[in-house]
């Protein structure tokens, strides 16, 4: 009986690897998208060179665009070591990516097993529990709306969290089930590691205690009260606890004060609220009728004004509504069916409800569908393997139905993977199937100025332009945006500032548009409009870095005070800069401070900051050590050849944070050394 219980085990997981491995074989190439590139590529805290602890341990405060702030800290540990490995590379991420789905899938497979175990099954004893767990395991696995999910990089992070949640899970019912109490807290020990490692995933995975409960509920509860049974069990219930305060703190540390401020967003609550239920209805119909033309990384929603507008909101609430209601009154006749429903909705609370997160994404169903298959297979599968040779046409429309939706689901997975090939197939994919999405249209405009093809973008920012609706205000600073960086490739300097001035009115905490207007501005060497560019963005965020940019402009309009002081107030964002050093050098020097300015130059000299060699030739010069500057020219000269150097100094110093030095006084001297040297010796 074992040997065949083995080769039951080892036939299933054979298949579970061909069914989740198969349509994903071809994405291993695909390219980074959307918030990939600031969470990964853009995100050095990520980008580790060794293994030792501490390397390891900073990848946990690698929140994008804010250095040092605790971040799901599994999911970006995942990064690094894949970063470690293969740098920028994206076969080894989407390879990392199907193994972890091939891991969920056989995690769901065991707990389903596991859960047709359970005491409110028992009276309903199914014969064939192995092919119940395998139907529903595969029909899950194999489901087109995971794709963006796995084939999407950084959705990594929805992928560990429900990994880790459903071995949770599996380690609970192995808890619950066991009749050896010694196996109790292996088995608890192990439910809590991969509870707090879902927790260090992803947010939602906070659910997965209501979502333990709900199996107590449902496959456990008699008559006692759960809270009862979970006093008597510290086994169980400690770790429960632990989870549940370690769930709230993160909770509220990554939402904080955001947790219900909808200034950013194009609704307002109470219209995400009502659109909510059609978009899980949504969901639900992508997951049953596997069509790739229902999925795209954007849809055309129209929101939910009221309940009566548009005419699908209230049918919908009353559908949601009523679906649970069902579920809760017939959680002792269909426990599956029960749990199966109320799963998918508890485990869309986070992101489907009051959270002004983004109102649509995919990739949100890959936790809560888990179950969502297990009472269809438990309809398939029984009659299948029980009817009698008088119903033979019963079986042979069950077996060619299932097997039907699995062709078409694997197909369709198949398909809707060649979307994410790279930026070009998916965003075109997107504007062919949602052409009122603005943002759609601005996207594929993105990659259109990529490739140079201007004419295509400007037209495709035209339209979303002409747009209407709630997000028409959001859309018209990024189609600005990109006006501008199609003038400014064009050599249309002036016209890119204009473009970057109207879309920065429009939108002042437009991070991306505010940069590139200063980084303009300073290479146009309007160096005062750049400086007042500086101190408004200050004003709204206090970048470090900005402290760096004002110090530099101040130096450029000859405010070597002012400068000094920005500076020293820079210094304890950057402790060890070699480029602060460099610039209060060049401060110092232009106050007359021409020692303490050689001391310091010569410190950032032999720290191999670059510039700081010829800053401290300027200021032997201005010190009238003309000596000294000779030499030092000269030195300079042996490793430099002098076109290459002359090229240096008069080229245009449109470096943001870089420390100016004066190209005329440079300029002469190297001219005066080169000739010396050049020149034959007096007879």
């Amino acid at each position: 009986m074992f040997s065949h219980l083995k080769r039951n085990y080892i036939s299933h997981f054979t298949l579970l690897f061909v069914i989740c491995i198969s349509p994903y074989l071809g994405t291993s190439n695909y390219s980074w998208h959307l918030d990939d590139p600031p969470n990964i590529l853009h995100n050095n805290a990520l980008h580790i060179t060794n293994l030792y602890p501490s390397s390891l341990i900073n990848t946990f405060f690698a929140y994008p665009g804010e250095p040092g702030k605790f971040f799901r800290p599994v999911a970006n540990l995942s990064f690094a070591l894949n970063w470690y490995f293969g740098q920028n590379r994206t076969f080894g991420y989407h390879i990392v990516n199907i193994a972890i789905h091939l891991l969920t899938t056989i995690a769901l497979y065991l707990s389903t097993l596991l859960l047709l175990q359970s005491p409110a099954l028992k009276n309903r004893p199914y014969n064939h529990p192995a092919s119940i767990a395998l139907l529903a395991a595969s029909l899950w696995a194999i489901a087109p709306v995971h794709t963006q999910t796995v084939t999407y990089i950084v959705q990594r992070m929805a992928q560990l969290a429900t990994l880790f949640s459903i071995t949770a899970i599996l380690f609970f019912l192995l808890a619950r089930l066991t009749t050896n109490k010694k196996k109790i807290p292996l088995f608890s020990i192990c439910f809590l590691c991969c509870s707090l490692l879902a927790l260090g995933s992803k947010e939602n995975s906070i659910l997965l205690l209501p979502s333990i409960l709900l199996i107590e509920l449902i496959f456990f509860y008699k008559r006692k009260s759960i809270l009862i049974v979970l006093i008597k069990n510290k086994k169980i219930s400690l770790p429960l606890l632990l989870i549940t305060t370690t769930g709230v703190g993160l909770f509220a540390y990554y939402y904080g004060a955001d947790f219900t401020n909808y200034d950013h967003r194009s609704f307002t609550i109470q219209e995400r609220l009502l659109t909510e239920p059609r978009i899980l209805l949504f969901y639900l119909s992508q997951i049953f009728f596997p069509l790739t033309s229902r999925l795209s990384i954007e849809h055309d929603i129209i929101l939910s004004n009221s309940i009566f507008s548009p005419w699908t909101t209230l049918p919908s609430l009353l559908t949601c509504t009523g679906l649970i209601i069902f579920s809760c009154c017939q959680m002792r006749k269909h426990p599956l069916l029960s749990f199966a429903i109320l799963y998918f909705f508890l485990n869309q609370l986070v992101e489907s409800t009051f959270i002004p997160l983004e109102l649509l994404f995919e990739h949100r169903n890959y936790l809560p569908s888990l179950f969502l298959f297990l009472p269809i297979a438990t309809f398939i599968v029984g009659p299948v393997r029980e009817t009698s040779s008088k119903d033979k046409w019963k079986k042979t429309l069950l077996i060619a139905t299932c097997t039907g939706f699995m062709i078409i689901s694997g197909y369709a997975t198949y398909e809707r993977n060649k979307s994410w090939a790279n930026d070009q197939s998916l965003w075109k994919d997107a504007v062919a199937k949602a052409p009122k999405s603005g943002r759609a249209k601005l996207n594929l405009a993105t990659t259109y100025i990529e490739q140079n093809r201007h004419q295509e973008a400007l037209l495709l920012c035209k339209q979303a332009e002409q747009l209407t609706g709630a997000t028409k205000n959001k859309l018209v600073p990024i189609s600005l945006n990109l006006k501008g960086v199609i003038a400014y490739k064009e050599g249309n300097l002036d016209k890119a500032a204009t473009y970057f001035k109207q879309a920065f009115s429009l939108r002042s905490d437009y991070t991306e548009v505010t940069y590139k207007l200063i980084f303009l501005l300073i290479e146009m060497t309007r160096y005062e409009e750049a400086l007042a560019m500086v101190k408004k963005r200050y004003k709204l965020k206090n970048e470090p870095e900005l402290l760096l940019i004002k110090a530099s402009l101040l130096l450029r309009i000859n405010k070597p005070t002012e400068s000094l002081k920005a500076y020293q107030t820079a210094r304890p964002f950057f402790p060890s800069s070699t480029l602060i050093a460099a610039g209060q050098g060049k401060a110092m020097s232009v106050l007359g401070h021409y020692k303490k300015a050689d001391t310091i130059l010569n410190w950032a000299v032999k720290n191999n900051e670059p510039g700081s060699f010829l800053l401290r030739i300027e200021n032997s010069l201005r010190a009238n050590d003309n000596n000294q500057a000779n030499n030092m020219l000269q030195q300079l000269l042996q490793s430099v050849p002098f076109n290459k150097l002359l090229s240096d100094i008069n080229a245009p110093q449109t470096g943001a944070s870089q420390v100016p030095f004066s190209n005329t006084l440079l300029h002469h001297a190297l001219l005066k050394t080169a000739g010396k040297i050049t020149s034959p010796p007096h007879q």
